[in-house]
């Protein structure tokens, strides 16, 4: 998408504009200087071509307002909002210390002690504007800004969620979009947390959890992917700092984090096991001088030996492999802290008994048999797990199913979205004359429009859908009205039942 970068020079209102900054997939940044008084500043235009609704102006001033509200050190003040020409620009104070993005090109990733610093900035910055009804949207490094001081500021709330159209979206932004922003939906306080859930990440390993060729691959992995293992990336991380990140990640709003605090929180406890002394795991252990072995389990000896209320390292990932008798209790933190009491629970080695021979040779040959049905058990639960009941709405899962069924086509994968259509509709559309069918289209852009839902396993759907077909002379747009009913299936699971397409009169080459 083009700049505004033919603005410098250009007087708007109390401001010349002397020079591009920065752009992103809605604006364009320019440092400024403000005649009265005579001071530098920030300017941010609203790109020129960017699509806009004829109500647009209305919508951003009234966001505009909402944002203007906001008073707190961590997010950077607005100054001033006007209209010049068609042009909307925000004004805000100049900050030319750099940004999160300059810091993790340079660092590469950061210590979790800092990102806790961060983080704490963060969150005390997105509560306050939660607080207000103020939903960020656009989370990613270059929206963190870091004064001269070292003070963390974010920026561009609001402007994400003014264009509903999806077809534009910059590689960037889609590198952090949450799964309701990739379907539609009205953004809330969780689509923050998960950005935010992104971003820890990124500042931990230094790499993005998902990576495409295309923002259409990006928004299929946030839809249906979890992030991978950031302790499995960084070795030198604690397992819970795993727990956290997914469930701030977690794919359905309702299973992250209540409040970026709670996050914040539950991060804090998670780092503050690595601020232990490095220590052997015996050293927990009190073994008695002598002992004589039972040959008999149920006379095996166990020792409880309480661990000291300053933080010690938690057992090393072999350690905890091979050792599983810990207790599951997790730690208690509250306000931040970093102590707690713990317990933990081991048999003595001396007082495990050795099994008979005989028996350690059948088990030994017996392994693969045992492996074999720990995999049939395993596969087993994952078909049944099918038959669970969702707590999902009606409206929201057919959403979802339409959602990544047009994801698909996107991706040419047309076997997995014949495969979101239902049986019944599968006998009267072969996969052949299905794949004939989608081969010369290229599904740009879907709006949601309304939901009926029938019963709790039926839902009738209006939405617009607008296409691109390859054509000799060109590449022809087309506009349909889309409506559809979508079923919950015998096995709990939801498909498209029919589809029925109305054509505009005369399609556009572009």
């Amino acid at each position: 998408m083009k700049v505004n970068d033919d603005l410098v020079g250009t007087v708007l209102g109390n401001y010349t504009l002397e020079k591009m900054i920065g752009h992103s997939q809605f604006s364009t940044m320019y440092l400024a200087r403000q005649f009265h008084p005579g001071r530098l500043v920030a300017v941010k235009v609203v790109q020129a071509q960017v699509p806009r609704r004829d109500d647009f102006f209305l919508r951003f001033r009234r966001e505009v307002t909402n944002i203007a509200r906001l008073d707190h050190p961590h997010i950077l003040p607005l100054l001033d909002y006007e209209e010049h020409d068609q042009l909307a620009y925000m004004v805000m104070p100049y900050i030319g210390s750099g940004n999160l993005e300059q810091v993790l090109k340079r660092e590469g990733k950061l210590a979790p002690q800092q990102i806790l610093a961060y983080l704490l900035q963060i969150a005390s910055a997105l509560d306050y504007a939660h607080s207000l009804h103020a939903i960020h949207g656009d989370l990613r490094p270059t929206n963190v800004l870091i004064n001269a001081e070292g003070r963390l500021m974010l920026t561009d709330f609001a402007l994400a969620h003014l264009f509903e159209s999806r077809a534009d979206v910059d590689m960037e932004a889609a590198l952090y979009m949450s799964p309701e922003m990739v379907r539609g939906e009205p953004l809330t306080h969780y689509s923050d947390i998960y950005q935010l859930g992104i971003l820890l990440f990124q500042m931990l390993s230094g790499h993005l959890p998902f990576k495409g060729e295309s923002t259409y691959a990006l928004m299929r992995q946030h839809l249906r992917e979890t992030i991978p293992s950031v302790a499995a990336l960084t070795p030198d991380l604690p397992l819970t700092l795993d727990r956290v990140l997914q469930k701030a990640t977690a794919r359905y709003p309702s299973e992250r984090y209540k409040s970026v605090g709670e996050l914040a929180q539950a991060f804090a406890g998670a780092i503050a096991m690595m601020d232990r002394p490095r220590q052997s795991l015996a050293h927990h252990l009190h073994f008695p001088v002598s002992h004589v072995a039972s040959d008999e389990p149920d006379n095996m000896e166990f020792v409880v030996a309480p661990v000291s209320p300053h933080l010690v390292a938690p057992p090393s990932r072999g350690q905890l492999q091979s050792v599983r008798a810990t207790s599951d209790e997790a730690p208690r933190t509250a306000d931040f802290g970093f102590s707690y009491t713990h317990e933990q629970v081991m048999p003595l080695p001396s007082t495990i008994a050795r099994k008979p021979d005989l028996v350690r040779y059948f088990v030994l040959k017996c392994l693969p048999l045992f492996a074999m049905v720990g995999i049939v058990t395993l596969a087993l639960l994952h078909i049944l797990g099918a038959f669970a009941t969702s707590s999902i709405p009606p409206s929201e899962q057919a959403r979802l199913v339409v959602s990544l069924y047009y994801d698909d086509l996107n991706q040419h994968n047309y076997h997995a979205a014949y495969a979101l259509c239902s049986p019944d509709f599968q006998r009267h559309t072969s996969y052949e004359r299905f794949i004939s069918s989608y081969q010369s289209l290229a599904h740009n852009d879907i709006s949601f429009k309304q939901f009926i839902v029938r019963s709790p396993s039926e839902v009738d759907m209006l939405m617009q859908l607008q296409t691109q077909e390859k054509v000799p002379q060109g590449t022809l747009m087309h506009h349909y009205r889309w409506s559809g009913v979508i079923d919950r299936q015998p096995d709990g699971s939801w498909k498209i039942e029919q589809i029925t397409l109305t054509i505009a009169p005369s399609p556009d080459y572009i």
